[in-house]
Order: C-alpha cells, then structure tokens, then sequence
C-alpha cells in the first residue's frame, strides 16, 4: 500500500480536485484513491474496483515510462505534491502500473483495502530524503557530510574558421567596333546605238531567232562575323601553411580548506 497520499475532494461534476483542508461548502465528497501495482495485479484491481461498483470511466492506469510525466501532470492537477507525484512516476518507470480511481469519500477506506488485496506496494521513499546519520564502531550516531572537490580538465583542440577570402565575379560588357570597308556594286544599263551594216549568212539566219539575253548585277554588302578567344585567365587558388600557437586558460578547482570553529578545550591560553 502506498503511504502519504492525500485525500483529493471535488465538488460535484467538477473537474478540478483541491486537497482535503481547501473545501469548506458542503458538497459532495470524493476522494482520489493511487495505488502502483505490479502491472498484472492492475488488471486484477481494476476488475476489483468496478465489480465493487465503480464506474469504469472514473479509473485511470498509467504504465510504461511514457506515461510517467503524464501521470505527474494528473497528480499535479488533482493536489497532490510534486514530491510525491514524482515518486508516483518513479514508480512507473521502474515497471509497475498507477491505479487512480475516483470514488466517493465515504468509500476511499474500502478502495483501499480493495487496492491493497490485489497487490498495492509502498511508494518509494524521496529521493529528497535526508541521509540516515552513520553509526559508529561503538554503535553511536554520527553525521557525515561529504564536501566535494572539482577540477576542471582542459583539453585544448582546434575548429576551422572562415578568415575571408577572394570572390571573382564575371560580368559582360560590350565597346562599339567601327571599321570602314570598300564595298563594290554593279549596274546593269541598256543603251540602244543605230547601225547599219550587212549580216552575213549565219548571221541572217541567226538573227530571227527568238532568243532572251540576260544580264546580272551583283553587289557587295557588310558582313561582321564573331570569334570568342581567351586573351587573360584569372585563377583562383590557396596555400596551406602550418605555424605554432600557445594558447593559455586556466582550469578551476575547488580547494578544501578545514579550520576549527569554536573553543578547542586546552586550547586556551592565560
């Protein structure tokens, strides 16, 4: 059975849970009754309590370590301490299974008893809990509290970092060419000359031939043609040189020093 656990009263069809001493209206009494079980003793709980005549809707489970800050938030939300909603989630992610039922205030004592029948173990004390003092050789009490001592270690290494560099952009311009060039152009004129003159015989029968005589005038005109050459090459490149660097730190470390407080008997002196 799990010890220490608050009674959580709520108002009728409320939602919100206030620890037992916060009511003061007279209303309708519930109490929150947590139990962690082994997970099959859970099932066998949870059977228990609705064979009891629970409802089913007013019990929770919550198992798994998943489930572990969801639980502490439940608890938080319905009164419980952090303290001991913590131990609750501690409890879960060890293994075992949180039955949370609802129940009225009249009948918490017989949950709990319906709780502890089928297998409810004790909470874990806190982690918060203060040391029990150490006995000595002759069987007293003594207290002990340890002072730690810490030092720093110092491991020194090296990361790249950028130091800037080069960039190269590229952009086109364009600069106006002009050269003049001789051109040549040709002209087809007719002219028309009187004559008079006997033809001869091949040539009279030449001469009342259809025939069609053509001439073609030609001319020259500008044509400008383009070759990419490369006349100058940037080039991009870095070296790697190696060099010394003493770096200095300093590593921190709690010393201990222990001095008496108070009279020493036989210390004083006249």
């Amino acid at each position: 059975m799990l010890h220490g656990v608050p009674a959580l009263e709520t108002k009728a069809g409320s939602d919100i849970g206030r620890p037992t001493e916060a009511l003061i209206e007279d209303t309708e009494l519930r109490a929150c009754e947590t139990r962690a079980t082994l997970p099959r003793a859970a099932k066998k709980a949870f059977e228990a309590l609705v064979a009891a005549g629970c409802q089913e809707k007013d019990i929770d489970t919550f198992d798994g370590a998943g489930n572990a800050d969801k639980a502490t938030q439940e608890l938080l939300g319905h009164g419980f301490t952090k303290d001991v909603a913590q131990r609750y989630a501690a409890a879960i992610k060890q293994g075992h299974t949180l039955v949370a039922a609802d129940i009225a205030d009249q009948d918490a004592d017989a949950a709990e008893a319906i709780l502890d029948e089928n297998g409810a173990i004790d909470l874990p004390e806190s982690s918060h809990q203060p040391e029990k003092p150490a006995k000595a050789d002759n069987g007293a009490n003594v207290e002990e509290e340890a002072v730690p001592v810490v030092e720093e270690q110092v491991e020194i290494g090296k990361r790249r970092v950028s130091k800037g560099g080069m960039q190269v952009t590229t952009e086109v311009t364009e600069t106006p060419v002009r050269e003049t060039v001789r051109l040549r152009e040709e002209k087809v004129d007719v002219e028309r000359h009187k004559a008079d003159r006997a033809l001869g015989a091949q040539e009279a029968d030449a001469a009342f031939e259809e025939k069609t005589v053509e001439m073609t005038a030609t001319s020259e005109t500008p044509e400008v043609t383009k070759e990419a050459r490369v006349v100058e090459e940037v080039v991009l490149s870095k070296k790697a040189t190696e060099h010394d660097k003493t770096v200095e730190t300093s590593a921190r470390r709690t010393d201990v020093k222990v001095k008496p407080t108070g009279d020493r008997p036989g210390t004083n002196k006249r």
